[in-house]
């Protein structure tokens, strides 16, 4: 039994160091009241179509868990290239209950290692064989925004990094810990 017990916390440990979230600093307006129940417009620049898919779903699904109605855009705008400013401003501006809850991956890098175990010879290593392991490490920067404000009425920045096979975990973990922050900050609060 404790041999299983070891054998868990070594897999429990092992599994952590494969992705992480770490927060880097959270804010929020204290003019901003919130007066009105909001409609949250999420909208994710991601490294991959398939990555905003995943983060603005979940972001959606956990604002929607909290009582907050929430669109991802990809829903009204599958071409990431239409989120802009402009865009932004006009979805705004077209009803003071609606807001934007915009994340950006920034400083987005990807390190691949050689997981290979075999013995290395000049070939192999010329050849570059073996099995090799995604990592992505990205900055999150993200906003929530409303009408007439110019700027972000609460904002949190995350270290993420995550191997390729874990991204829809580290996803949902977010969405997670991203709710929580904006509990914390008293955005949840203030969009109901």
């Amino acid at each position: 039994m404790r041999f299983l017990f070891c054998l868990l916390a070594l897999c429990s440990l092992s599994a952590c160091k494969s992705s992480s979230l770490t927060p880097i600093n959270t804010g929020s307006d204290p003019k901003w009241t919130g007066v009105n129940t909001y409609e949250v417009f999420v909208a994710v620049q991601a490294y991959t179509p398939e990555t905003r898919l995943l983060f603005e779903r979940d972001l959606a699904i956990a604002l929607e868990k909290e009582g907050i109605r929430a669109v991802p855009s990809y829903t009204v705008y599958p071409n990431i290239a239409l989120l802009n400013g402009d865009t932004f401003s006009k979805f705004l501006a077209a009803d003071p209950r609606l807001a934007v809850l915009f994340i950006q991956a920034k400083n987005v890098s990807k390190q691949q290692t050689n997981t290979n175990k075999k013995e290395s010879t000049l070939f192999s290593n010329l050849m570059r064989g073996g099995d090799w392991d995604t990592t992505f490490v990205a900055l999150l920067e993200g906003g929530l925004y409303v009408q007439g404000q110019t700027d972000a009425v609460w904002w949190n920045r995350v270290k993420l990094e995550a191997k390729d096979q874990d991204v829809a975990d580290v996803v949902q973990r977010y969405a997670r810990e991203l709710i929580k922050a904006m509990k914390q900050g008293g955005a949840i609060s203030r969009l109901r």
